[in-house]
């Protein structure tokens, strides 16, 4: 006979339903056309029980947030792994993210129109802020990595490169979205490895 569920387990249970349920009704009616009521109902929960377990939309959408970029960032270091040169890595991480841009277009979407939300919000623009911090720290990482790998001297900061990496893949991720014949599939991994290549020279030059 299986052990009952505790309560801590339960509630870990209750919350993920959640998660899964806004994710759906986020992607289908974006962050303001979706209503705590709506998520409720589609996790199979009361509005108690949502407010249980998140302070409201904003909460919610904060936690989807976070585990899409968490998500995100390890798949993308999967993605540049320990390629051979750094125009590979440049072209692997580009790769991953212009197929990401494919198959998830509601996904970008939403973090785009609720990065669009928060800096317009003194209360909520740190909170995001922090989020996306993480993914320059990751990108910030993956530079200073291959630099060292290849014995290469960075020209720009790599905290500064990674700003660049991060604008850039966004940038031209709403360019495919609006116009997909317009934005070849390559532009963003070559587009790269000129960046990389202008801003690194072998170390002791």
């Amino acid at each position: 006979m299986a052990a009952r569920p505790t309560r801590g387990q339960r509630r870990a249970e209750t919350r993920e339903r959640l998660l899964e349920a806004a994710a759906r009704v986020f992607a289908q009616r974006g962050y303001h056309g979706a209503s705590v009521d709506e998520i409720a109902e589609e996790a199979g929960f009361s509005t108690g029980a949502l407010y249980s377990n998140f302070e409201g939309k904003e909460d919610l959408f904060l936690a989807i947030v976070e585990a899409e970029l968490h998500a995100r960032a390890r798949e993308l270091e999967e993605a540049v792994g320990h390629r051979g040169t750094v125009d590979e890595r440049a072209r692997g991480g580009a790769h991953y993210w212009m197929g990401f841009v494919e198959r998830e277009p509601r996904t970008v979407l939403l973090l785009m129109e609720f990065w669009a939300y928060a800096v317009r919000d003194p209360a909520v623009r740190p909170k995001v802020a922090e989020r996306f911090a993480e993914v320059r720290a990751m990108l910030t990482r993956l530079i200073a990595d291959a630099a060292r790998d290849f014995g290469l001297e960075l020209t720009l900061p790599a905290e500064q490169l990674a700003i660049a990496v991060d604008a850039m893949a966004d940038g031209i991720a709403r360019q495919k979205l609006a116009d997909p014949d317009a934005v070849p599939d390559e532009l963003l991994g070559t587009a790269l490895s000129l960046l990389f290549a202008a801003a690194s020279r072998p170390a002791g030059r």
